[in-house]
């Protein structure tokens, strides 16, 4: 038998949404900078501190994958994850990166999300 959700659960999980929409939104922003900054052979010394801030930020930030899955029906932190994790790899020095295929698959799945937000929120 399925209890109801009360007003605190919902409030929960309202604010979690939130958080998981900012989140998803600004990888939106950072994959893909931090993607260029990777293929770059000749860095700048503010774009070597730009990448290590950004490789620090999702080194540290501690998620469970699944929770896309339950509260938005969407892999998009598998994809973000493995974003992620194909742009921390260390490359040969002189071997240009191929762009990542993972963040491709991330943007593609933040478009589609992005347009449910908008329609949810115009209701």
């Amino acid at each position: 038998m399925r209890h109801p959700i009360n007003v605190q659960q919902i409030q929960n999980i309202n604010e979690a949404l939130l958080v998981l929409r900012h989140f998803i939104r600004l990888s939106a922003r950072l994959l893909p900078f931090l993607d260029e900054l990777q293929r770059k052979d000749k860095p700048s010394i503010q774009e070597i501190i730009d990448r290590k801030r950004i490789l620090e930020v999702y080194r540290n930030y501690q998620f469970d994958i699944r929770t896309s899955e339950i509260l938005l029906n969407s892999n998009v932190l598998e994809l973000i994850q493995n974003t992620f994790e194909n742009a921390d790899r260390t490359f040969p020095a002189g071997k240009r990166r191929r762009q990542n295929r993972s963040l491709g698959l991330f943007l593609e799945e933040h478009r589609r999300l992005n347009e449910n937000w908008e329609i949810a929120d115009a209701n």
